[in-house]
């Protein structure tokens, strides 16, 4: 979905500029007007101390319609490598990211589709949200703990009832499988099922997701046919 600005012109769909504003306006409380080149407006947002750019890309200078979006985020100072940018880019949902002399680059580019709506700006905006996320996680390393931005997670009552410890050795000595405890998981009546080998377990096959026949969309059959 990452796409270079084009520089405007005739496209087939426009969003108003003045309600993508006032939308971005009411999403964050500090947005500031950066400037503008051409047909380009950019702003500056800060979101609970994270500075990043939303850049409108009108179809026209003037036109007050805007064809792209833009999202833009710089970071500097952080121990970055090809490899944990590599591993970053496999995990984003509309953006990339790019190392530029030591420092990183997330950048996301969309063309708008069909009519304004605001609730489908807000989702676009909370997948930006989302990438910056797990940017800012990779970046800090293991001193980030995703566990920690959950508020669950923090109290310790919770963190004690959610831990599942691994399954127990049986008798003879033999290490558990993995399928003992989701056996256990999905029900005693279900000891005996086994993972569907035309679906891997998914329950779906192919493209577009049939349900797959051998399972009846379960993912699991019966270990003893």
């Amino acid at each position: 979905m990452f796409k270079l600005f084009s520089g405007g012109g005739a496209v087939d769909n426009a969003w108003p500029l003045r309600d993508v504003v006032s939308a971005l306006k009411k999403r964050f409380s500090d947005v500031d007007t950066l400037g503008e080149d051409g047909p380009l407006k950019v702003y500056g947002v800060q979101d609970n101390g994270v500075n990043f750019v939303v850049a409108l890309m009108q179809t026209a200078p003037g036109s007050e319609q805007v064809a792209e979006l833009g999202f833009l985020a710089r970071f500097v100072g952080f121990p970055v490598t090809s490899q944990a940018i590599e591993h970053l880019n496999q995990n984003l949902h509309i953006s990339v990211a790019t190392l530029e002399n030591n420092d990183l680059f997330l950048m996301a580019g969309l063309q708008v589709v069909g009519a304004y709506d605001e609730t489908q700006f807000n989702l676009i905006i909370e997948q930006w949200r989302r990438d910056l996320a797990l940017c800012i996680h990779g970046l800090q390393g293991d001193s980030a703990s995703m566990a920690d931005a959950f508020p669950a997670a923090k109290l310790e009552a919770a963190r004690k009832f959610a831990t599942n410890m691994a399954p127990p050795e049986s008798a003879d000595g033999a290490a558990p499988t993995d399928m003992d405890m989701l056996s256990t998981f999905l029900g005693a009546g279900r000891a005996n099922r086994v993972m569907c080998d035309d679906c891997g377990g998914r329950g779906k096959r192919g493209l577009i997701a049939r349900m797959c026949e051998a399972c009846d969309g379960e993912g699991f059959v019966d270990g003893r046919r």
